[in-house]
């Protein structure tokens, strides 16, 4: 996808000297299955006005045009037009770092050398779309990155390499997603030199006695409860900044910008302070400081 997920693993393949055979993105709009897969042509060059340089926040798909790099949109990887494109390519080996879709059996089985995966999560814990928010609100204090064998069920197949690492306390979710994908980025260049050495991949299975799974998350999954402490509340507020986090206090939806402290031995005395944009919330214990966005009367 176009996100900051895909770039780092995408650029270590690029620093391998692997021999890519293009990007495939999701489509923002679907395809019919006797359509032609539309190729992403790379624009006109950017001209001498900084206000319409389309490079001011380059994605996956400028470094593949900057290194002259097909790329390929998809409303599915399981019409006749994806997948006779695919087989075309004839890929030994298919990345994946952050995809909407789930893969079929027939491509699955397509490169010789399987479908690799880049979760960030320490599988098979956090499966799903969305394990960094839940890592977050679950206020994980460790947590990883997984590279494993696609299966036909989501985030299942065999682990391949994986690494742990302890999540900072106020991390927020930009930094977390980074340090993640840096990580899989050298567990995928390890793999890789593997297999230019001729040798079998390792892997392990999932334990499914072990497993859970996440959806997106949704309505009251947004809500930080006030019997948490201040210091969980802080913790999730910095770790799902990208989301629509509220506190519900004094019959008010307060809407959340950013996390700016906490105090874990402080008493308000009262359920919550508002100032300007500036909210002060009583947990269990301590004190959160936010600033809001907006504000609504509970229903």
């Amino acid at each position: 996808m176009t996100g900051r997920f895909s770039i780092p693993p995408f650029e270590q393949l690029l620093n391998l000297g692997v021999d890519l055979c293009g990007v495939i993105v999701p489509a923002a709009l679907p395809h019919s299955s006797d359509e032609p897969q539309p190729v992403i042509a790379p624009p006109p060059p950017p001209t001498d006005l900084p206000l319409v340089d389309p490079y001011l926040a380059p994605n996956i798909i400028h470094r593949a045009w900057a290194n002259d790099l097909p790329v390929w949109e998809v409303g599915s990887l399981s019409t006749p037009g994806t997948l006779d494109l695919l087989r075309g390519l004839q890929p030994d080996l298919i990345v994946v770092a952050c995809f909407p879709f789930v893969f079929p059996s027939a491509l699955l089985s397509l490169p010789r050398y399987g479908c690799l995966n880049l979760h960030p999560s320490l599988l098979p814990a956090y499966r799903g779309p969305a394990p960094l928010f839940w890592i977050a609100r679950q206020d994980e204090r460790f947590t990883g990155v997984t590279l494993h064998l696609m299966a036909e069920a989501l985030d299942s197949g065999d682990i391949v390499a994986q690494t742990r690492f302890e999540r900072p306390e106020g991390i927020s979710e930009a930094e977390l997603e980074q340090r993640c994908a840096i990580e899989g980025s050298n567990l995928l260049a390890d793999v890789i030199e593997r297999l230019k050495r001729g040798q079998s991949l390792p892997r392990r299975p999932q334990i499914e006695a072990e497993a859970s799974y996440f959806p997106s998350p949704s309505g009251l999954d947004f809500q930080i409860p006030i019997v948490w402490s201040a210091q969980r509340a802080f913790n999730f507020v910095r770790g799902a900044e990208e989301w629509p986090l509220f506190i519900s206090v004094g019959g008010t939806d307060f809407f959340i910008r950013e996390g700016v402290s906490y105090r874990q031995d402080q008493i308000l005395g009262q359920p919550y302070k508002l100032i300007g944009s500036d909210l002060w919330v009583q947990f269990q214990p301590g004190v959160l400081r936010a600033n809001i966005r907006s504000q609504n009367r509970a229903s």
